[in-house]
């Protein structure tokens, strides 16, 4: 059964806010998941007698398949791989996890209280529970209108294309782009994969004469029904155009892009390598741009995959 659990984060020890993205990342992470919003960061007084520093709280909201006391134990041991000891009851913390509330699930157990009992007494988890909740239905609101009608994707793809959407709004917002552009980027992902699950005649039938290679249709397709529709940004056409093969002239957007669809987190592998260079790229975009395109040329030789041309150029224009 898939539910919604809102997990609380806590930090006072350390570099609080990277503890705070290191369970983010792990969190998403997390198998039969996927991590649907967010709440603010607040700074919030310790509870208890014990004299220790503030801590940096937030929330964040996660679809799962996981039971709750599983959930429980990946939590732990999120904890554990970033250095919290449990030595004094209400003690300081590198990083403290706590399962808030379920949408419909109810926990008590030895183990495990689902809600929380403190919920009531804390009112900053009440703040940033009703902020998730917010976001939530304003998900729910727009989130069907964000795929063209002619869009053909299985529930699946638009899990991927959501991960790439929520990975591309954070760099937007870290890098403090133009509504202009943050727009695009945030178009280029809702509708890169438009088509992905097409049949092999529609893409056809939208880009005549496209080559042997039915996989690599479904980008140029998507562009060309967004062209006969009337959209007119270049950049966003190229960006989707090109975004399986890669582009050497391409614009932010279909840099931006790019990176998305390789380092959204719900990809198997290599995960924490890909959250490492996911974080890095507001502050380096194009040195993460140069390793994205070298891991896509390294993981298509490995896995005995064609390299086209187009990839090679855009690996050449880097060089």
């Amino acid at each position: 059964m898939r539910d919604i659990a809102f997990i609380a984060l806590g930090s006072n020890l350390g570099d609080r806010a990277a503890y705070l993205q290191h369970a983010r990342d792990a969190i998403a992470a997390l198998p039969s998941s996927r991590l649907l919003a967010v709440s603010t960061i607040e700074e919030t007084a310790p509870l208890g007698d014990v004299p220790q520093d503030p801590y940096l709280n937030q929330m964040v909201a996660l679809e799962t398949e996981l039971d709750p006391h599983a959930l429980l134990d990946a939590l732990l041991a999120i904890e554990a791989a970033n250095g919290r000891t449990r030595t004094v009851r209400w003690g300081p913390r590198t990083l403290d996890l706590d399962i808030v509330a379920f949408d419909r699930r109810r926990v008590s157990d030895a183990r495990l209280a689902v809600p929380h009992p403190a919920l009531a007494d804390r009112d900053f988890w009440r703040r940033e529970l009703e902020e998730l909740r917010a976001a939530l239905r304003t998900q729910a609101s727009v989130g069907a209108s964000r795929l063209p009608s002619w869009a053909c994707v299985t529930p699946r793809r638009r899990e991927h294309i959501e991960r790439v959407v929520r990975l591309l709004e954070r760099w937007a917002g870290d890098m403090q782009l133009s509504e202009e552009e943050a727009a695009c980027w945030r178009d280029a992902g809702w509708w890169h994969d438009a088509l992905r699950d097409a049949d092999e005649a529609t893409l056809r039938a939208l880009v005549p004469g496209g080559g042997e290679f039915a996989e690599m249709l479904h980008g140029p397709a998507a562009a060309a029904k967004l062209e006969a529709e009337g959209e007119t940004r270049t950049d966003l056409l190229d960006a989707i155009r090109y975004h399986t093969v890669g582009h050497a002239r391409w614009s932010r957007t279909g840099r931006a892009l790019y990176m998305a669809d390789f380092l959204e987190p719900g990809r198997p592998f290599a995960r924490a390598d890909r959250a490492f260079l996911a974080n890095q790229v507001p502050h380096d975009f194009d040195g993460v741009f140069r390793q994205v395109v070298r891991e896509r040329i390294a993981w298509t030789i490995r896995e005995g995959k064609m390299l086209f041309p187009e990839t090679v150029t855009l690996w050449n224009a880097l060089r």
